[in-house]
């Protein structure tokens, strides 16, 4: 068997194979046994006619289609293994020859995981600086004015909640709470500008097929947002910002490329890192998914495979976001 793999870009190869007819037989072989089990033949059970009597009724491009396919699901897999290559996606399969008594030509697209090399991030992050979070008086008296200019808003039970008639005590929650806004905030900033400063060192090609598919993503989240929020049809928004359907989505392009860049230099940390959710951690996660009352109609529909694959995803992620803002925080 001919094998070579071709670099068509850092994020796409093309590998083509030739099959030696010898080889390719026992494809064909098999192809055949398969194909004769479902004949039918007056006088005869399905399956049960002589095999000579059944390959009359069999076309050769039939089994010769089903043999390609038995072939490519054994040949491309040993590909993949033999040269360590990090797919994404299924493969884009072209027959190039496929007759009678002939070797089997293909030729195989696929797009693979760039090469990613991290800069010294736990070097680099220490020169970011963290702001420092203070809650004044006049945030205060301004949340409390605007609580109280809403009272006769709220309900009896919220006022009784709220105790409106402990001005200092409230004061003191409206602080707290004003101080968790602000740290969320933070946070989140801190987080943006860790993965910005590893991504600006890091220079590799994101896959386009990773692209597209956050891209389709975030049009379908656009689309149902205008239907359920700004309640308008998509066509009439599309109006309304006066672009087309393509024009927003090639505008995404950016934004996507980019976090998605920094999806995967987070995925290289927690392989360098050897993060991992435990067993018992994804499992937590799950059942409180599942107990949620939010979740309850969704509940028996939800495959429960791929719910656990991405809640350990989502926890690997936040135990690696952790791990790099205790490296800004503790330095």
């Amino acid at each position: 068997m001919e094998k070579s793999v071709k670099e068509v870009s850092e994020t796409k190869k093309e590998i083509s194979v030739k099959v030696p007819y010898e080889e390719f037989n026992k494809f064909v072989r098999k192809a055949s046994d398969e194909l004769v089990k479902e004949v039918e033949i007056k006088g005869f059970r399905k399956g049960q006619a002589p095999k000579d009597l059944a390959m009359k009724a069999v076309k050769q491009e039939k089994i010769l289609q089903r043999a390609a396919g038995f072939a490519i699901n054994e040949i491309y897999p040993e590909i993949i293994r033999e040269n360590q290559l990090e797919v994404l996606g299924p493969p884009e399969v072209e027959i190039l020859k496929l007759a009678p008594s002939n070797p089997l030509e293909l030729r195989i697209k696929v797009f693979v995981m760039p090469k990613i090399e991290l800069p010294d991030y736990r070097e680099m992050i220490k020169g970011i600086k963290q702001e420092e979070l203070v809650v004044s008086d006049e945030e205060v008296e301004q949340a409390f004015k605007q609580l109280q200019e809403a009272r006769e808003k709220i309900s009896q039970e919220q006022k009784d909640k709220i105790k409106f008639d402990e001005p200092e005590g409230l004061k003191k929650i409206l602080r707290q709470e004003i101080q968790k806004e602000k740290e969320t905030i933070e946070k989140g900033k801190l987080r943006n500008d860790i993965l910005k400063s590893i991504s600006e060192k890091c220079n590799f090609e994101v896959p386009e097929i990773l692209i597209s598919a956050e891209k389709r993503r975030m049009m379908d989240d656009i689309k149902r947002n205008v239907q359920q929020v700004l309640k308008m049809t998509f066509e009439d928004y599309l109006k309304k910002i006066q672009k087309t359907e393509r024009e927003l989505e090639d505008s995404l392009a950016v934004e996507v490329t980019e976090r998605i860049k920094r999806m995967m230099i987070l995925g290289r940390i927690q392989i360098k890192e050897s993060i991992e959710a435990s067993k018992e951690e994804v499992e937590k996660e799950v059942s409180g998914f599942l107990s949620h009352p939010a979740n309850a109609e969704v509940r028996d529909k939800i495959d429960q495979t791929a719910l656990r694959t991405y809640l350990k995803e989502r926890l690997e992620d936040e135990k690696t976001l952790q791990l790099l803002e205790g490296m800004v925080i503790n330095h």
